[in-house]
C-alpha cells in the first residue's frame, strides 16, 4: 500500500508545456524540477528529447545507481519516428507522442509507477529476508558454515566457533582442508558438493565423526545446499547436526532387539521340548483309544504351538517397511483365506481388484489374523466380508462383535476373551502401522466386528 505521493521529475524544455503538465500532475503527485542537475530523489522521470539528451549521462548514472530497482523514464516526443529509433530505447522505458491525451498519459504513468512500486517492494523484502537470514544464521543452535566455489570459508556462526573452539577470525578465508573442524572423512565429500551443487542445488545429508576440543568423539550429519542460483560460482551453506545421542540410542535399541530376539528364540526352544514330549505321550494314548480324554490336551498343544509362532512374529516384526511390491488385493486375500478358513466359513469380496504397494507376506499375515479372529469368535460357519474403501479396506463378520468398552484394548498384546493367544491383532496392528496406515475396530453392518484399515494409497 502506498502511503505518500510519488515524486515525478519533470524535464520538459518548453516552458508553457512544462507548466501545464506540472499543474495537471500536481493534483496526484509531487512534481520535482531539476536545479542545476537531476541528482534528486524521484520515482518517475518525464522528459522530452532535448533535456533527455542534455542530462543523458546524469540520468544514466541515476538509473544505474538504483539498479536492480526499477527507475522508469517516460519520453515525450512530437513524432512517432522516435519509437522506431533503437538508441532511444537504450535510455527510456516508455515513449508517448504529442498531442497527449490525459487518459493515455495517466495510464502510462500509473503503469510505470506500479512497476516501480513492485520493484521497491521486492528490494525491501529481499533486504528484510537477508536480515532475517543473518539473524537465523548467527543464532542457529547447530554449527553453520558457508563456503565459496574454491572451498574457502566465507562465514561461520556462533555455534560453529563454540562447538569447535575456534575464533571466527582464524577460519574466515581459509580453505576447509586447513580447518580441523572438518573431519578428514568429510573433506572429499565437501569438495565434491561444491561442484555437484552447481547442478543439483541440494544433496542428501551424510554422516561424519569429529573430535571436540576436549577430546571427545562426536557424530554429526552434514547437510549442504546452494545459496545463490543466478551465478556460475555459487556459495554453499552447510549445517552440522549433532547425532551423537541419536546414534547411541539407536545402538542401544539394536542391542535390546538382539536380546529380545535371543529371549524369544530361547523361550521357543524351551517350550518346544516339553511340547514334543507331550505330543509323544499323546500318540501313545491315542493308540489306547483315549481320544475323548485327551482332546483338551491336543487343543492345548495346538495353542502352545501357535503361541510360540506368534510370539516370534511379534518379537521379530520389522519397524521399517522393506521389500515391497505391486500387488492386487484379491490375490493375498484369497491366499490368506485358503490357509486358515474351515470349509463351512463364507468369504464375500467386493471391489477388491485395486493394486497397492506393500510387503505381500506381511500383509497376508494381517488378513490371516483378522480372518482367524472372526472364526474364533463367530464359529466355523462365520461369514466374512471384505470390501475396499476410497482410502482403505474393511473386514467384517457376522459374529457376536466386540463391545464398545473393549475396542480400545483389543490390539494390546495378550488381550483375549477366549482361548486365543491375544497376539494376532497386535501383530496385525504393527504391520499396518509399519506400512504407514491405521487400523480401527467398530461394529459391522452384520452385527459383528468390523476392522477398517485406512490411509492406503491405491494405484491406478
Amino acid at each position: 500500500m502506498r502511503t505518500s505521493k510519488e515524486n515525478i521529475l519533470l524535464l520538459i524544455d518548453h516552458r508553457r508545456n512544462r507548466r501545464l503538465l506540472a499543474d495537471w500532475l500536481a493534483t496526484e503527485y509531487n512534481v520535482v524540477f531539476p536545479e542545476g542537475g537531476v541528482d534528486v530523489s524521484f520515482d518517475l522521470c518525464i522528459t522530452d528529447k532535448t533535456l533527455f539528451n542534455q542530462y543523458r549521462d546524469e540520468l544514466k548514472t541515476q538509473k544505474e545507481s538504483e539498479s536492480p530497482t526499477f527507475l522508469p523514464y517516460l519520453l515525450v516526443t512530437s513524432t512517432s519516428s522516435a519509437t522506431r529509433t533503437p538508441e532511444v530505447w537504450q535510455g527510456v522505458d516508455e515513449v508517448i507522442t504529442t498531442p497527449i491525451e490525459k487518459a493515455v498519459l495517466r495510464t502510462r504513468i500509473e503503469s510505470l509507477l506500479e512497476r516501480r512500486h513492485l520493484s521497491v517492494e521486492i528490494k525491501r523484502e529481499k533486504k528484510q529476508s537477508k536480515e532475517r537470514f543473518q539473524t537465523l544464521f548467527q543464532t542457529a543452535p547447530d554449527p553453520v558454515f558457508v563456503l565459496d566455489a574454491d572451498g574457502q570459508v566465507q562465514a561461520v556462526n556462533d555455534a560453529f566457533c563454540e562447538v569447535f573452539g575456534l575464533k571466527r577470525s582464524t577460519v574466515l578465508g581459509k580453505h576447509v582442508e586447513n580447518i580441523h573442524a572438518f573431519p578428514n572423512d568429510s573433506l572429499e565429500r565437501l569438495t565434491a558438493d561444491i561442484h555437484e551443487l552447481k547442478e543439483t542445488g541440494k544433496l542428501p545429508p551424510y554422516s561424519v565423526t569429529y573430535m571436540t576440543p576436549d577430546g571427545k568423539t562426536r557424530y554429526a550429519e552434514i547437510n549442504t545446499a546452494r545459496l545463490q542460483f543466478d551465478t556460475e560460482y555459487p556459495e554453499i551453506i552447510g549445517i552440522f547436526r549433532d547425532m551423537t545421542e541419536h546414534k547411541r540410542r539407536k545402538q542401544e535399541l539394536e542391542r535390546q532387539n538382539e536380546r529380545l530376539d535371543e529371549f524369544a528364540s530361547m523361550l521357543a526352544h524351551e517350550l518346544r521340548n516339553p511340547l514334543g514330549i507331550a505330543q509323544g505321550y499323546l500318540q501313545i494314548a491315542e493308540l489306547e483309544n483315549e481320544d475323548d480324554a485327551f482332546d483338551e490336551v491336543r487343543k492345548a498343544h495346538n495353542r502352545m504351538e501357535r503361541m510360540i509362532n506368534e510370539m516370534l512374529d511379534l518379537a521379530r516384526q520389522p519397524k521399517a517397511l522393506n521389500d515391497t511390491e505391486q500387488t492386487v488385493f484379491y490375490d493375498f486375500i484369497e491366499s490368506a483365506w485358503s490357509r486358515i478358513a474351515p470349509p463351512e466359513a463364507t468369504l464375500v469380496l467386493e471391489n477388491v481388484d485395486a493394486e497397492i504397494s506393500a510387503n505381500v507376506d506381511q500383509l497376508r499375515q494381517v488378513f490371516e489374523n483378522l480372518f482367524r479372529n472372526a472364526i474364533e469368535h463367530g464359529g466355523e460357519s462365520v461369514t466374512v466380508r471384505v470390501e475396499c474403501l476410497p482410502n482403505g479396506v474393511y473386514v467384517e463378520d457376522d459374529g457376536p462383535g466386540i463391545p464398545a468398552e473393549y475396542r480400545d484394548t483389543v490390539f494390546e498384546s495378550g488381550y483375549t476373551t477366549d482361548n486365543g493367544t491375544g497376539l494376532g491383532l497386535s501383530i496385525a496392528q504393527q504391520i499396518v502401522e509399519v506400512h504407514g496406515w491405521d487400523i480401527a475396530v467398530t461394529e459391522g453392518t452384520m452385527g459383528g466386528a468390523r476392522f477398517e484399515i485406512t490411509g492406503i494409497q491405491f494405484e491406478e
